[in-house]
């Protein structure tokens, strides 16, 4: 073939370059592709275990809140039989609060009875619409932790000692000085907290 003179002959890239900078492209983008999908689930676990924080933090933020606002004013049951305002077990107690919101303005009492206990693994709050149980008034639960694995509760005397059951003999009418639960979640291990009443 006869060149022209003048002409630039024509240069490009053979085919066993093309085929290295494909190759070469391709082994970028699969590791940009493998970092980006690390990331993208990284970034969706720490989403989700954020949102099981924050209501484990809510949880005990309600738990805490109750406990804060109790008072010693005992309750009559449906029979008539008295109870005293704080009733608690090892793993479950009712008591009587104060601060009951009432936003609507309704005729009823500040105070409300209210319980915890954890049941089937999930730590539930109950409470009845009236303080004094005399008629058949329902009771309200709702959920307010999933996960629960274990729930222990403790009250404290006034003379320091702590007890697995309330009232003690020595004090059937008055409230513990300090309320000490443990609580277990499957995500995030024991929490204990003592909250000063």
């Amino acid at each position: 073939m006869r060149r022209l003179r003048g002409t630039i002959p024509a240069r490009g890239f053979t085919l066993v370059e093309v085929l290295i900078s494909v190759t070469v492209f391709a082994i970028l983008a699969g590791s940009v592709y493998l970092t980006l999908s690390a990331l993208s689930e990284a970034a969706f676990v720490q989403r989700e275990r954020g949102e099981q924080l924050a209501e484990l933090q809510l949880g005990i933020a309600r738990l805490e809140a109750d406990l804060r606002q109790l008072v010693t004013r005992p309750v009559r049951l449906a029979d008539g039989a008295h109870e005293p305002a704080l009733v608690g077990g090892r793993d479950r107690f009712e008591a009587t609060r104060a601060g009951w919101g009432n936003p609507q303005g309704q005729r009823r009492s500040q105070l409300q009875r209210f319980g915890w206990q954890v049941s089937a693994q999930t730590l539930m709050r109950q409470s009845w619409p009236v303080t004094d149980r005399a008629g058949a008034d329902a009771m309200q639960q709702e959920r307010v932790l999933d996960g629960v694995a274990d729930w222990r509760l403790e009250y404290r005397t006034a003379d320091g000692t702590w007890r697995e059951q309330w009232p003690s003999e020595a004090e059937p009418g008055a409230l513990p000085v300090a309320v000490r639960y443990r609580l277990q979640s499957r995500r995030f291990g024991w929490i204990e907290r003592i909250v000063v009443l």
